[in-house]
């Protein structure tokens, strides 16, 4: 059985914005830009790795926490721990690039059987996961960056996977996870509530917070003050990025944050002022969405719609945040795959897996300053667009037969 018509589109339309990429590139290269910007990255590799490094010899004292520290750890306790895991091995960018190497074979390999289960060729099977993942952007800048994302993203996605498989117990504790390496994920704990699995969702947030706790004591010299400390830097970087509106947050940050402070840039208002406002009304609408419609739609979709809302809601979520959709991506897949061989259509469903093409490409195509087009924007209205369709039309399984 051959890819359904929207799948073979998505491949050809990747692989078109990846040859554009390159090709867009080599012509800026030429024009005299940076190494960095042509091969597609504009930083150094690995500096979110490596960046932090001086500041771990700090480490289980009161001077780990000092906001002045040429670089602080704003990450919450648990997300420090992995740093310092990786650290502790005295090779973190060996060590991280196996782990990354070690969860994107588990994942392919758990692709490609599952497609050929749903009777996908065999060489097909193969074949798109894997180019799909090398030449997906937000995948390609994870690793490059070297971002502890990587924690987060194999917590969150195992969570996709037992929730997919009525193992809500094993989905709690995998999503308590992810939200104690960078809280944002803690959104995904309400999918548990819309099965009304109050016994599941406890635990999540029950796991969250002994982890935090452990990972908080182990940071030292305290857990108040590790706790504390934390806190002010993740919310304190928060807070000072918020008010910054660069060509980098342009390019790089997809929050609906950056919509809001674009409008408060041309009205003359400082957008730190916003924040709460912003969160508050944020996570009023979330909550009712999310209950009032979303809860009695398909699976699909309160995957995808908690996805996306918490990859957006935080002010800052830049591209290698982006990963964390390719979970609901791949239930988007199969259920076309699905309604493919029953020959159904489901409205919405091919424009929804379409939107994936344009929010994995590379930044380089949607930053072109002169004409004031800048990724982050695109990137964010992409988000926004394809959270409706979430919340507009079922992604519901052709029934049987």
């Amino acid at each position: 059985m051959p890819l359904p018509k929207v799948l073979r589109w998505f491949w050809i339309g990747s692989l078109s914005a990846f040859g554009l990429t390159l090709l867009v590139a080599c012509l800026e290269y030429r024009a005299g830009m940076n190494l960095y910007r042509w091969s597609g990255f504009d930083t150094p590799y690995f500096r979110d790795l490596i960046q932090d490094m001086p500041t771990f010899r700090l480490l289980h004292t009161a001077a780990f926490f000092d906001w002045t520290n040429p670089s602080p750890v704003a990450y919450p306790p648990f997300g420090a721990v992995q740093l310092a895991l990786l650290y502790s091995s005295g090779h973190p960018v060996i060590f991280f690039l196996v782990l990354a190497a070690a969860w994107l074979s588990l994942a392919l390999w758990g692709v490609r059987r599952t497609l050929m289960e749903n009777g996908i060729d065999g060489r097909v099977a193969t074949f798109f996961p894997i180019t799909v993942a090398l030449i997906s952007f937000p995948i390609e800048r994870l690793v490059v960056q070297g971002n502890n994302e990587i924690f987060l993203w194999i917590f969150a996605a195992a969570g996709a996977w037992a929730y997919l498989r009525d193992h809500d117990d094993a989905a709690a504790i995998f999503w308590g996870l992810a939200a104690a390496s960078k809280l944002y994920p803690a959104v995904l704990l309400v999918l548990l509530l819309a099965r009304r699995k109050f016994r599941a969702f406890t635990i999540g947030v029950l796991v969250f917070v002994a982890v935090s706790a452990l990972a908080a004591a182990y940071l030292g010299p305290d857990l108040a003050t590790a706790w504390k400390g934390s806190l002010q830097n993740v919310f304190g970087y928060q807070l000072l990025r918020a008010a910054e509106l660069s060509t980098r947050e342009l390019n790089a940050n997809h929050s609906w944050f950056l919509l809001v402070k674009f409008a408060a840039a041309v009205s003359g208002i400082s957008a730190q002022k916003l924040v709460k406002s912003y969160y508050l009304c944020g996570g009023l609408l979330f909550a009712a969405v999310f209950f009032g419609r979303l809860r009695k739609m398909p699976v699909a979709n309160q995957l995808l719609g908690a996805s996306v809302f918490m990859l957006t809601l935080p002010t800052i979520s830049y591209f290698h945040t982006l990963v964390n959709l390719y979970a609901p991506l791949l239930v988007l897949f199969f259920v076309a795959i699905r309604a493919d061989r029953a020959g159904v259509r489901i409205a919405g469903l091919s424009t929804a897996i379409l939107l994936f093409v344009p929010l994995f490409a590379s930044f380089q195509l949607f930053t072109f300053p002169t004409v004031f087009l800048y990724c982050g924007i695109m990137q964010a209205i992409l988000l926004l667009i394809l959270f409706l369709y979430a919340v507009q039309y079922p992604f519901a399984e052709p029934a049987p037969g």
